[in-house]
């Protein structure tokens, strides 16, 4: 099941610590650290589900999220723009929130990616974070649809996310990898 209060407390999260940023890099944060997460314990932080679009790897619920569209369901939305307030067409910003942000859906080791993911990728922009996020295998093997336009957006399988690339930062193992991936899926065999 789709955590939508988790994502919202983490694109609060994400905003309280840069500040104000783009929808698009936003998304790309959410999904470094959706995939940081997976790696290394084994589950997503949101449990979202992704799909390769034409700037990479998109969950879906983040992207509903960050339109801010009403048909969301009506505590979501409220949850929303209590947390977020769009700081232009596709520019965001945190909230303040009187006495201290309460973080109730995000676990330890949540706050654990969503700092990672800063420290390693918070000062790159958009575009940066787009050209990064395309080397990935999850979107790479979808590349060749968004050149000729064939489609708009192709499933990516969460199981899908735990790959990694010659320059990947994570630092995670194969072995621990393999893991994650038996957590994942349940075959312990």
């Amino acid at each position: 099941m789709i955590e939508t209060a988790t994502i919202i407390e983490a694109l609060h999260y994400i905003l309280k610590k840069i500040g104000t940023a783009g929808k698009i890099k936003l998304i790309k944060l959410v999904y470094l650290a959706d995939k940081y997460h997976l790696l290394k314990y084994g589950r997503t932080i949101t449990n979202d589900d992704y799909y390769a679009m034409d700037f990479g790897p998109v969950g879906t619920t983040v992207k509903d999220i960050l339109a801010f569209d009403k048909d969301m369901l009506s505590k979501d939305f409220k949850y929303a723009a209590k947390l977020l307030t769009k700081a232009g067409e596709h520019e965001f910003t945190a909230k303040p929130v009187k006495g201290k942000t309460e973080f109730d859906h995000l676990s330890e080791t949540d706050i654990e990616a969503l700092e990672f993911v800063l420290a390693k990728f918070g000062k790159m922009t958009g575009t940066q974070l787009t050209n990064y996020t395309h080397k990935y295998p999850e979107w790479a093997q979808h590349a060749h649809l968004f050149e000729n336009k064939t489609i708009r957006r192709a499933r990516i399988e969460t199981e899908e996310l735990l790959s990694v690339i010659d320059d990947d930062c994570f630092g995670i193992t194969a072995k621990h990898i393999e893991e994650s991936r038996k957590m994942l899926t349940g075959d312990f065999h």
